[in-house]
């Protein structure tokens, strides 16, 4: 019993490996080779996948599967030696097929080893993966094209779908890259005329800005000056304000003095008038002692001798009376004479008065002008010196504002040379004048699995280590 479960126990598993080797012999490309690399069989996928008859490649040498150049190099011996030292190799490798096409196969060389632990053969178990390298290789021509600013690059939709979804994808994002490159070419030319026109409007705004500034500061000196001047003449207005108070109080004190004079040539006027009264009386005395002197000689003429010293008395007495009339009537005279020069006096010195209050008044009326001027000098003055204070402070705005005028215009000068910068740096993308082209359409797919020598030999990469065998 225990042997027939044995036994039964080993044809099952001689079944699953006759199961497993049926469906690794259906569906994928399998080749035996000596450990040297000559060939021993290939099943029809291979031989269907390559172009060739069982005949054409037994005892043949794996090398005419590959490049020339690849089958001379170092590293193709290497790898037959590891193989037949007994190490697995897998990967992608380029196969060249009978008619000289190139074709991409997914490949593992497993060494297969004998009861004493040597290789005695390598089988080769490979699938056709030329449709997804090709694929991927459109991508990467695409992602090349790209890298060099070509906007307007498509791909070609491989058979593969998983292929096929990441062409679509780049695609759609090349699509988008380029509408939106587009639209930044369209802004960056905006921004840089923009930037132009304001670098330009910047640079004439920073030109007036430094004459307004220029002439801010000759109206700020004028002003200063104009204020020393309106101080000085302030001052000045003040002083003569004080000249004509200083008149004024001296030509009253001059009306003032008019009037006693005045009052005084009055008085002289009174006295005259008295000293008059007074010489007329002397006169009349003087009269009556005429008459009496001459009646006194009348009677001494009568005495006869007796009164001749009488008559001499008389005469004399005579004579003085008339030259007392004679006098008194000079000093009437004079006395007359000094009245009216004194009337005229009074009516000069009158009219002095008058004049002088005249002049006092136009005096005080100077002195009340004089006054306003002063007062308006300080005024305009004092409104200079706070109009010097505010252009000043406009001055040093005005300087601050032509600075940061500089370096607006410098910024913009700046921003133009960015935006140009920007422009030159978008401009090496090309494929952005118009509307990006539509993604290629699944029924437009191209079939990569027998591609011309040529071609294939244009888009597959070098040699490059053991991927290359």
């Amino acid at each position: 019993m225990f042997f027939r479960s044995k036994a039964a126990t080993a044809g099952a598993q001689d079944d699953s490996a006759k199961i497993i080797a049926d469906v690794v012999d259906s569906t994928q490309a399998v080749i035996r080779f000596k450990p040297d690399g000559t060939v021993l069989a290939a099943n029809g996928n291979f031989l269907t996948a390559l172009g060739y008859s069982q005949e054409e490649i037994t005892g043949r040498h794996h090398a005419m599967f590959v490049a020339p150049d690849i089958a001379a190099s170092p590293e193709y011996q290497t790898f037959w030696a590891d193989l037949a030292a007994g190490r697995v190799n897998t990967g992608q490798f380029p196969r060249v097929t009978k008619d000289g096409a190139t074709i991409w196969i997914q490949a593992t060389y497993a060494p297969v080893k004998g009861p004493d632990g040597t290789v005695v053969q390598v089988v080769k178990v490979a699938t056709d993966v030329t449709v997804r390298r090709l694929g991927l290789q459109e991508i990467a021509r695409g992602l090349e094209a790209m890298s060099q600013g070509d906007l307007a690059v498509r791909v070609k939709l491989s058979e593969q779908p998983d292929i096929a979804a990441l062409g679509a994808a780049f695609n759609r994002s090349a699509e988008q890259l380029q509408t939106a490159i587009g639209a930044v070419t369209q802004v960056s030319g905006a921004v840089g005329r923009t930037a132009d026109e304001i670098s330009k409007a910047a640079g004439d705004l920073s030109q007036r800005t430094e004459s307004q500034a220029a002439t801010l500061e000759e109206t700020a000196a004028a002003i200063e000056e104009l204020t020393s001047t309106v101080h000085s003449a302030a001052e000045g207005a003040g002083k003569v304000e004080g000249i004509v108070s200083e008149a004024k109080t001296a030509a009253e004190r001059s009306g003032r003095v008019v009037e006693d004079a005045v009052a005084a040539m009055s008085q002289i006027e009174s006295s005259s008038e008295e000293i008059a009264k007074i010489i007329g009386m002397i006169d009349d005395i003087a009269f009556q002692t005429n008459l009496l002197a001459l009646n006194a000689g009348v009677e001494a003429a009568r005495a006869g001798d007796a009164g001749r010293g009488f008559a001499v008395v008389a005469s004399e007495v005579r004579a003085l009376a008339q030259r007392s009339a004679g006098a008194a009537g000079e000093i009437k005279q004079l006395i007359s004479e000094s009245k009216q020069q004194v009337a005229s006096g009074v009516d000069l010195v009158g009219r002095t008065g008058e004049e002088l209050k005249q002049i006092i008044e136009s005096v005080g009326t100077i002195s009340t002008h004089i006054s306003g001027i002063a007062t308006g000098a300080k005024e305009q003055a004092t409104s200079l010196s706070e109009i010097n204070q505010g252009v000043s402070q406009l001055d040093q705005v005005t300087q601050q504002n032509a600075a940061m005028v500089e370096e607006t215009s410098a910024a913009s000068q700046q921003l133009s040379s960015d935006a140009g910068q920007l422009t030159r740096e978008v401009s090496k993308f090309s494929g952005c004048g118009g509307a990006a082209p539509a993604a290629t359409p699944r029924a437009e797919v191209i079939a990569f699995r027998r591609p011309a020598a040529d071609s294939a030999q244009d888009t597959l990469p070098a040699a490059q280590g053991w991927e290359d065998f």
